[in-house]
């Protein structure tokens, strides 16, 4: 299976509502503050809607660590830590919850990870000091007491007071040097390496010089290996797991007697409509990921918005490659040109996924495409 995004299978077994259900509780005056966490809502659902729901909110508060469609209809925005600057638990698309650790820590002192922007606004709301949070690993054991189906997260890897021999370990190799260097322009003091209170790692190259467990290793590397070729040393096999088990655990397994049945119900063939065309979504290695489409020079190799069309579409409509056509998509008239695409089938309608120029549209969706005035 693949999944729209990351952790797209935690949010999943998280289970919750939905924005529909966000908006309907802000009309019923159910709730008065709306919380946004790491989300561009303009993403998720029409601009007609998003604009709806922040207005029935009394109080907007943002916390995300990039400005987007959202931030401005935000009473409050919070700065949170990026997934490079916190540490955290992710399950990917085969259901295996796996510890992510920090790598960079930002020195300007204001942002944090979400949770604990959320922890400090539930003790400032309620002053509830039962559940403090101090570090991540408490944040896990309330996760697991809550949702017991995340029972498994709390072994994924050893918890923040794990040393060996009574150390930490580092996450830095042992040539790494300059450490002065990288500071000169400021002070040639070399300050305290930052605190890490949530894992059993270091900011620096002191610590524990042995390999350590699998879910802990920062790097892989061994003499006389080139870069990531040192692997092979760290696996019982070539290609196969890690020495000491792979990390991370799994939360969804197949039950022993289960057998696959997925291809027993086959859906009905596409058919055609008359007057108009199934919209797909076409997913472009360079635009339609959230935060890469930020990077100038990512930017650049995206395309330009676009209606692709088979060959039999684009003769039914009687436009040629770079023609223009008039199409409502996401609640929004727009002109696209025509890209002739070889590989869509007649009555199917290809919409370039994730484009800030894009409105959002809930897609797959019908559609009926007219010639512009002005091209074709």
């Amino acid at each position: 299976l693949v999944f729209p995004e990351a952790n797209s299978v935690g949010l999943g077994l998280m289970g919750g509502g939905t924005l529909s259900d966000a908006h309907t509780a802000l009309e019923a005056g159910e709730a008065q503050t709306l919380v946004i966490l790491e989300n561009d809502l303009y993403r998720r659902a029409e601009p007609a809607f998003v604009e709806a729901l922040l207005a029935a909110a009394q109080h907007v508060v943002v916390i995300d660590h990039l400005e987007s469609g959202t931030t401005p209809g935000a009473d409050l925005i919070l700065p949170a830590a990026t997934f490079a600057e916190g540490d955290g638990t992710l399950v990917n698309n085969e259901g295996r919850a796996q510890r992510y650790y920090q790598v960079y820590a930002p020195e300007d002192g204001e942002s944090q990870e979400s949770w604990r922007w959320l922890r400090d606004g539930i003790q400032a709301a309620v002053q509830d000091t039962a559940q403090r949070w101090d570090n991540l690993d408490e944040v896990n054991a309330a996760l697991a007491g809550a949702l017991p189906a995340f029972q498994p997260v709390l072994d994924v890897a050893p918890p923040a007071g794990f040393r060996i021999a009574g150390q930490k370990i580092p996450r830095e190799p042992h040539r790494y040097s300059g450490r002065t260097a990288m500071r000169a322009q400021r002070s040639v003091h070399e300050p305290k390496p930052p605190d890490d209170p949530d894992t059993p790692l270091s900011f620096s190259m002191e610590g524990f010089k042995g390999r350590p467990p699998g879910a802990l290793a920062p790097r892989y590397w061994a003499p006389g290996w080139n870069s990531v070729q040192a692997l092979n040393r760290f696996q019982e096999e070539i290609a196969g797991p890690l020495r000491g088990g792979d990390p991370g655990q799994r939360l969804i397994t197949p039950g022993a007697e289960e057998s696959g049945a997925y291809f027993e119900e086959i859906p009905e063939a596409f058919a055609t409509r008359h007057g108009a065309m199934l919209a797909v979504p076409l997913y472009h290695i360079f635009g339609s990921e959230e935060l890469s489409i930020l990077t100038p020079g990512v930017a650049e190799l995206a395309p330009d918005p676009y209606l692709a069309l088979g060959p039999t579409s684009a003769a039914a409509l009687e436009v040629r490659d770079g023609d223009e056509v008039k199409v409502e998509i996401g609640g929004a008239n727009r002109s696209l040109p025509v890209r002739i695409t070889p590989s869509l089938p007649a009555g199917l309608a290809g919409v370039p996924y994730g484009l800030p120029e894009m409105p959002y549209a809930a897609l797959p969706a019908w559609i009926e495409p007219g010639v512009s005035e002005d091209g074709g």
